[in-house]
């Protein structure tokens, strides 16, 4: 059975890199009205752990040549991050995974220029990465996603350092949530406290609440994923604990974390945790998520094509990384 469903997780995965791949130009740009980096940022990843090496520099040079800038940054144009707004919310978003793929495929004249700048975010007296500019350009808010996406990226770069303290610090967050039966804030300002106070148009940013479908579930996920990789690097228990209560939490999430397109990461992360401890209600979260994502795959390979073009693309990419990833993390579980 675990074969045959690695087998399925891997023939979607497949058919989406196929369809990605009848997208690109020669000089690696995607044949789209719009040149937005919201469209790339996953698709060197994508390709490059699918065995297409060369698709995957041939996107990876045109990355660098069309957005990356001389600070290290990554932008659509000068100051401008994307047409999809949540990407100037989560500025340091996009440039986490063009290094981690950069630095897999041995791409350091990508690779380091931007991790540099991706450090400028780290906040030294809190231990995670602020939101939307690096630390002391702004208000020095840290937030779980952010943290837990840039504490992996540290892991590809032997910084170890820092990324324990980005997982004490969601260890943090964790542990002073007021109500966790209710929901999960997601914002610490620069005096370590919760952020609570916020308008209820950008509530998905501050808060995965408990009790209402349709949230952000990936900003669980993504603290999950990042934790259970973290302990296995260290061996600390700690980290797996805490990893075990964000898995927690996502069990009490609202029974709409198994059929929505938010909860990709916290497939992958259960994943994880299930192949770590063997864990039933972990392979069942995860295999519950994955068999709703399957469910939804157009007959081309496409996720969400009903969303703007920069959203299909960058989903497409990153539910066909999921599948090959929980593909690794199941194929351990008998």
């Amino acid at each position: 059975m675990v074969q045959e469903t690695i087998f399925q997780y891997i023939d979607s995965s497949i058919k989406a890199v196929n369809w990605l791949e009848t997208q690109i130009n020669n000089d690696g740009s995607y044949s789209l009205e719009t040149q937005d980096l919201a469209c790339y940022y996953k698709s060197p990843y994508l390709f490059y752990i699918s065995g297409k090496v060369e698709l995957a520099n041939r996107i990876l040079n045109y990355i660098k040549n069309q957005f990356l800038r001389g600070n290290g940054d990554l932008t659509t144009r000068t100051n401008y991050k994307s047409e999809n707004a949540a990407f100037t919310e989560y500025w340091a978003y996009i440039n986490g995974w063009i290094a981690i793929a950069a630095q897999k495929m041995g791409r350091f004249d990508v690779s380091y220029p931007v991790y540099q700048y991706l450090t400028s975010f780290y906040h030294p007296k809190i231990g995670g990465f602020t939101t939307n500019k690096p630390w002391e350009k702004g208000e020095n808010v840290v937030d779980v996603l952010t943290t837990a996406h840039l504490g992996l990226t540290c892991l590809y770069f032997r910084d170890l350092k820092t990324a324990k303290n980005a997982g004490k610090l969601l260890d943090r967050f964790m542990n002073i949530q007021p109500d966790i039966k209710s929901g999960f804030y997601l914002r610490m300002n620069d005096d370590e406290k919760l952020i609570i106070d916020f308008s209820e148009d950008v509530s998905l940013f501050f808060q995965v609440s408990a009790i209402k479908p349709n949230q952000a579930y990936f900003m669980i996920g993504y603290p999950l994923a990042f934790l259970a990789n973290l302990y296995k690097i260290t061996g600390d228990k700690f980290y797996l604990n805490t990893a075990k209560k964000y898995l927690d939490f996502a069990f009490s999430c609202h029974e709409n974390i198994r059929s929505f397109y938010f909860s990709h990461k916290v497939a992958w992360g259960a994943a994880i945790i299930a192949n770590l401890t063997g864990e039933i209600k972990a392979t069942e979260l995860s295999k519950s998520i994955v068999d709703y994502f399957l469910s939804i795959q157009t007959e081309t390979g496409v996720w969400l094509t009903e969303q703007p073009t920069y959203s299909y693309f960058d989903q497409t990419a990153e539910i066909a990384i999921w599948l090959r990833e929980i593909s690794t993390e199941i194929s351990n579980i008998c």
